[in-house]
């Protein structure tokens, strides 16, 4: 399984060499800073690493047409971060099939099982000495997003949780679960996001603790595994031989390639013709409400106007699926 070939792979099968790879790749990303300050009108100064957390914080982008898409661009996004700093690393899944107890070590991604009393741990080593969190941090960033005293991302949480639950999902959630073959042989879009975001739902509580709670759940290095995975069934279903609309940007979404947002937060809906935000800026046409301004892409670096963030869920360069190992072509 060479480096640098392109492809995502069930990350239980890449040597250990990669695997320290990866982890090492994403605690530098902890040490390199967007432009400006902590104290500024749009908060600067924060790490690629905890950027991602304040863009997931910032958009309401879960049970609605456009909850596979966006995070396609944040997990494609995200690779891009992890090879800028290693060039021959992919964004490796993390099939959910299996029990990841194996992958939860101090030298890859940490300490998962909760403690004798079934309370949540500290996911340790190597985490916590990369600055991931800091038991003693004062200004923190804290986990209630509705606590305006302690929600700037240019400060670290005070934690970093796990409560994994025992067994693999599927054992676990049992007729609750759907099985990968259910996913990607459903019939249309819309059948195969709610079985696939079902699914998604289910995983990041198997885990538990921070990457069980939607407001934190992108601190923990876990979720784009998660994640990953998630992509990689949504490649599958439109892969479906016999679907070359699945790749086609005015077809793939078939009943819901018009969709724009309904609702209002909490209870948002992104649709597929929403900007996507906050690549796109917070004021582009047709874009959701309460979305909160993200640099770079903002003033004064106005990143948002770059003609590769001005796009929504059909442009091509997320329609078209990133390679999987289990890629059937």
């Amino acid at each position: 399984m060479p480096l640098g070939d392109g492809i995502r792979r069930n990350v239980s099968t890449i040597n250990a060499r990669e695997k320290q790879r990866l982890r090492n790749a994403i605690i530098t990303l902890n040490h390199r800073f967007y432009p400006g300050n902590r104290d500024d009108a749009i908060v600067g100064g924060v790490s690629f690493w905890f950027k991602q957390d304040e863009i997931h914080q910032a958009t309401h982008v879960h049970h609605g047409p456009a909850f596979l898409p966006w995070h396609r661009e944040l997990c494609n996004r995200f690779e891009v971060l992890l090879r800028e700093v290693d060039p021959q690393l992919s964004l490796h899944y993390w099939d959910w099939n299996m029990d990841p107890i194996d992958l939860f070590k101090p030298d890859f991604m940490g300490a998962a099982e909760p403690g004798d009393n079934g309370e949540s741990i500290d996911a340790g080593e190597p985490w916590l000495s990369a600055g991931f969190y800091d038991p003693n941090a004062d200004p923190y960033r804290g986990d209630d997003p509705f606590d305006l005293s302690h929600t700037n991302p240019f400060d670290p949480p005070k934690s970093l949780l796990r409560n994994k639950i025992p067994g693999s999902p599927p054992s676990v959630f049992k007729d609750r679960f759907y099985t990968d073959e259910q996913i990607i042989d459903a019939k249309d879009f819309h059948e195969m996001r709610i079985k696939l975001e079902g699914n998604h739902d289910r995983a990041h509580g198997y885990i538990g603790g921070s990457i069980g709670d939607p407001h934190t759940s992108f601190r923990d290095p876990f979720v784009f595994l998660l994640h990953s995975n998630v992509d990689r069934l949504f490649a599958l279903w439109q892969r479906q031989p016999g679907h070359e609309e699945r790749l086609q940007p005015e077809r793939v979404y078939g009943t819901e390639s018009n969709s724009l947002t309904t609702g209002t937060f909490p209870e948002v809906h992104v649709g597929i013709l929403t900007p996507l935000e906050p690549w796109a800026g917070v004021n582009a046409a047709g874009a959701e409400e309460s979305i909160v301004e993200t640099l770079p892409w903002a003033s004064p670096e106005n990143e948002h106007l770059l003609k590769n963030n001005v796009k929504n869920s059909k442009d091509p360069t997320i329609v078209n699926p990133h390679r999987y190992d289990t890629d059937k072509e």
